[in-house]
């Protein structure tokens, strides 16, 4: 994934990727801050930093979580049931 803003990320994906296809996105996503997560970033001499990157896949896992969201209600509203569960 290149370093581009949550923001961007959402707008270009939002019509054209499967609730599914975004479950696999959240699941890399995971594994990658998970990663993060177990290295010693006092020894990394990378550019942009550990705890940059780290805290972009976070922004990005939050926007994936609002088009999750979005993609979810879509389909809810498009099978037209109600909280009851009338159809």
């Amino acid at each position: 994934m290149s370093m581009i803003s949550p923001e961007t990320y959402l707008e270009q994906n939002k019509d054209n990727i499967s609730y599914e296809e975004l479950l696999l996105i959240r699941d890399e996503i995971i594994e990658i801050i998970k990663d993060y997560e177990k290295t010693d970033w006092d020894s990394s001499d990378i550019c942009p930093s550990l705890s940059s990157l780290y805290q972009a896949r976070l922004k990005y896992l939050g926007k994936l979580f609002e088009l999750m969201a979005n993609k979810v209600r879509d389909m809810k509203l498009g099978s037209k049931r109600n909280c009851r569960g009338d159809s």
